[in-house]
């Protein structure tokens, strides 16, 4: 996947096509979700997915996640349960945010997983179509968005422990990113209530517009 990259990622892996790798371009940015959503329309096969592009886990945790997809819906992986490691660990303020994100996630959403923000998910295809259908954020909130409707669906979720690499050559934009993507969640716990239907069409547009594709 590249969207809007002025560098040259999409030319090194296209290098690949040999070996079956395809890849989608877009001249401009999609967000993090969108990004994501356009590859999953893509799909061909049986078992689908996405990873950090900075390489996060290691291969053979890839081959075991897909693995465990013959018996649930979806697989994600996980820092924050039993048995999970890290190899190269996160600065302190990224691993107080990730918790606070989950907390406030659990809370608003009542979402039953302990790591939403993990960039490590595998799903059978057949659950895609259905879910796409009813995401609406394409932002850096997009997971919780995808998440929720998967669990709200009653598709069965396996979260699993990895060992976990940070690459210090992430960056996050905190000063908007974190407001937008609180400001995310508070919409999608409106929007996904009971008094969702009294919100005004025009009101959940304007929510959409805003803060749905940053």
């Amino acid at each position: 996947m590249s969207d809007g990259c002025r560098d040259d990622t999409a030319e090194v892996a296209e290098s690949y096509s040999p070996r079956h790798v395809r890849v989608l371009r877009f001249p401009e940015k999609l967000g993090k979700g969108g990004a994501i959503l356009a590859g999953l329309r893509e799909a061909r096969y049986e078992y689908v997915g996405y990873l950090d592009a900075d390489g996060p886990i290691a291969p053979d945790q890839m081959h075991q996640m897909v693995d465990r997809l013959v018996d649930v819906d979806c697989v994600i992986a996980s820092r924050w349960i039993r048995g999970a490691s890290g190899v190269e660990a996160e600065p302190l303020f990224n691993r107080f945010a990730g918790r606070l994100w989950n907390f406030l996630s659990q809370s608003l959403l009542f979402l039953r997983v302990k790591d939403t923000q993990c960039g490590a998910k595998f799903f059978k295809s057949s659950i895609i179509e259905p879910i796409l259908r009813t995401v609406a954020l394409t932002n850096r909130a997009f997971d919780v968005d995808f998440l929720y409707h998967v669990q709200k669906e009653g598709y069965r979720v396996k979260e699993v422990p990895v060992n976990w690499t940070h690459d210090k050559a992430t960056r996050m934009p905190v000063g908007w990113a974190i407001p937008v993507m609180f400001a995310s969640l508070l919409g999608l716990r409106v929007i996904n209530s009971p008094f969702g239907k009294h919100v005004p069409p025009k009101l959940i547009k304007w929510f959409l517009e805003e803060f749905g594709e940053l």
